[in-house]
């Protein structure tokens, strides 16, 4: 998959929004972040999400260049034909069935293309990351929360209204479990998510948590949930059967001493034939979002 043109690219999440240009070399340009503040309602947030792609693009502006073409890698369910938010989780409180798309092209005046941030990532992943080797992997980005990108045959998956690789929402707890989206408890990413380390192990930052983690301090939360995690991952394991399994996210900053963990917990609840799935980190970091949505704004400029 290539990019024949420079594409205003935008990674919503629950925590911040990060804003580029992605060059037909895949290099980022005028790479910038502000907070989400996702409590503010979706409205507040698309008239800074616009004011931050003015921003880049004016600033792209000054070597003579011009954007006609804009990706979104947003949080939630994405209908990615209207670019429409079918459904969004509590990280996103009142995004359910707003037109994401709609918005900010009438906001930034270009055509827009929208899909789900985690599809985005997987998306990057397979074209130029850690997927590149395989034809059927699953991407678990953990942070905030906890979501999929899966890749079979070497295409994304997404399924019926974009809302496939909702892996954070499968049931690891069944009789009294965490409150989680809506109706929900007992779900995956209120035991695995990045957040929920900081809740439990009481440190004010995840740098400060990876930083003691990293250096070999006992840190209970990490523990727990590096193994809620790979307990989740063998079950969905045993349903795709893929080749590898990313994990990527703000939870890589954990390192080696995390995946193992997550690895020793997967192993134990998988059937022998699964046991040699591999498990490794993504490649591409925090660019990998808008790096996907790039790719998903060339996708549907070649669809329309």
């Amino acid at each position: 998959m290539q990019l024949t043109e420079p594409v205003l690219v935008f990674d919503i999440g629950g925590t911040k929004v990060a804003a580029a240009v992605l060059e037909p070399d895949f290099s980022l340009h005028q790479r910038r972040e502000i907070a989400t503040q996702a409590a503010e309602g979706p409205a507040q947030v698309v008239e800074r999400v616009a004011a931050l792609g003015h921003a880049v693009m004016s600033a792209y502006a000054e070597g003579g260049k011009t954007i006609r073409l804009a990706g979104v890698a947003s949080a939630g369910q994405i209908d990615r034909e209207g670019g429409v938010v079918r459904y969004a989780t509590f990280h996103l409180p009142g995004w359910s069935g707003f037109p994401l798309g709609q918005r900010l092209a009438s906001a930034l005046g270009l055509t827009v293309f929208v899909d789900n941030d985690v599809n985005c990532h997987a998306l990057a992943e397979a074209v130029l990351g850690a997927g590149r080797p395989y034809r059927h992997f699953l991407l678990a980005a953990v942070g905030t929360g906890v979501g999929g990108g899966i890749v079979i045959d070497g295409k994304l998956y997404r399924g019926r209204l974009g809302a496939a690789g909702e892996i954070g929402q499968v049931l690891v707890e069944p009789q009294g479990g965490r409150p989680c989206s809506d109706h929900l408890s007992g779900c995956l990413e209120v035991y695995a998510a990045t957040s929920v380390m900081l809740q439990q192990s009481g440190y004010a930052s995840l740098q400060a948590l990876a930083q003691a983690y990293g250096d070999g301090e006992v840190i209970p939360a990490v523990d727990e949930a590096a193994r809620w995690l790979g307990w989740g991952l063998a079950s969905i394991a045993h349903v795709l059967a893929p080749e590898a399994i990313l994990i990527g996210g703000s939870a890589a900053v954990l390192g080696e001493r995390y995946l193992a963990a997550v690895k020793a917990a997967f192993v134990a609840r998988t059937l022998p034939s699964h046991q040699d799935i591999s498990l490794l980190f993504t490649q591409l970091g925090a660019d990998s979002g808008l790096i996907g949505a790039g790719l998903v704004a060339s996708e549907g400029r070649a669809r329309k």
